[in-house]
């Protein structure tokens, strides 16, 4: 018998299943009588056919609705397990990030940490958090107040807003990704990462400009602007400095970069000219002597001439000049301001 509802489960088993349930819902009873006897005496039963099919589809009702409950209760226990083990899942990941350890490591700190401990724990991560966005508030404060300072001072350069744009248009960078979400890293604070970004920009503006004079020991003699030409005797623009020096004739470069120029060029006699990173370049005119040539890459202490009077000149000078795309400014506020960033950044 068994073997034979075992094969009628299997195939269309469970279509027979379910035309058995439909024929016992549907069964056609027949009034029935019960007789029972006691002490000689005996006493009929009768049970209707209707009351026969109302136990029966009472029974029926009532272990369906037992298996469905049973199943919703099984579906609710896998569920749970489900949920369990992603929030312990979970957990393992945050001791992994506040560990800094391996799955392995993590396991061991789970399985030994008491209740207590964890506790502690918890303070712990709280304690570091509100000291982080003290932290952040009070680097918040002393970043606006240093954008204020580095702002004025980009302000003294005389740079045009066109020449600053050029700076920050040339600097090589990467792409960025897809914008994280806005709880992203929810201790930037929206006015800290602001001003964090708006000092790195003017940090970078002013680092890219040169940040040493071309002579050691110099004297100014003319200065950056309009002045009487001295030989022609009219009023013309100064596209740079005249530096001369009480120790030492060599020129060095302003910055580090690389020669696009090294020869006689027009009045301004043996000159050299110097292109630094991000459109920045610097002159060096009148020279007595040229030391390098053009292509050349030169740093800091690389000697590019001796101080002379080449060209149009009146006596023995260095002409200094430094441009931004093209555009002349004065050569002692930027490098003044370069040093003071230098300086910062030390």
């Amino acid at each position: 018998m068994f073997r034979t509802w075992q094969a009628q489960l299997g195939g269309k088993g469970f279509r027979n299943v379910l035309r058995s349930v439909f024929n016992l819902w549907n069964h056609e009873f027949q009034d029935a009588r019960i007789i029972l006897e006691q002490q000689g005496e005996l006493r009929y039963f009768s049970i209707t056919r209707q009351f026969q099919r109302l136990v029966v589809r009472l029974l029926m009702v009532s272990a369906a609705a037992a298996s469905l409950a049973i199943l919703a209760l099984v579906l609710v226990a896998v569920a749970l397990q489900i949920d369990r083990r992603q929030l312990e899942r979970s957990h393992q990941e945050i001791f992994l990030a506040l560990l800094g350890a391996s799955r392995e490591e993590a396991v061991a700190y789970d399985d030994s940490l008491s209740k207590e401990q964890m506790l502690m724990l918890a303070q712990s991560i709280r304690d570091r958090d509100l000291e982080m966005r003290r932290y952040i508030d009070s680097a918040t404060t002393s970043l606006a107040s240093e954008n204020v300072t580095l702002q004025s001072r980009l302000d003294a350069t005389g740079l045009t807003a066109k020449a600053i744009k050029l700076i920050q248009s040339s600097n090589p960078v990467g792409g960025f990704q897809a914008e994280p979400p806005r709880d992203f890293e929810p201790l930037l604070k929206e006015d800290f990462a602001e001003k964090s970004a708006i000092n790195r920009e003017l940090k970078e503006i002013l680092s890219a400009l040169p940040g040493q004079l071309p002579v050691k020991d110099s004297m100014t003699t003319s200065n950056f602007g309009i002045r009487k030409h001295p030989i022609h005797g009219t009023p013309r623009f100064h596209a740079g400095v005249d530096l001369i020096s009480s120790s030492n004739d060599s020129v060095y470069p302003a910055k580090p970069g690389k020669v696009i120029m090294a020869s006689n060029y027009n009045s301004y006699g043996n000159t050299v000219i110097v292109r630094h990173e991000r459109g920045v370049e610097t002159l060096y005119a009148h020279l007595a002597s040229i030391s390098v040539k053009d292509g050349q890459d030169v740093d800091l202490n690389t000697v590019l001439g001796q101080i002379g009077n080449t060209g149009a000149s009146t006596g023995k000078h260095l002409h200094f000049e430094v441009s931004v795309g093209g555009y002349p400014v004065d050569p002692l506020k930027v490098i003044t301001t370069a040093q003071y960033v230098q300086q910062t950044q030390e």
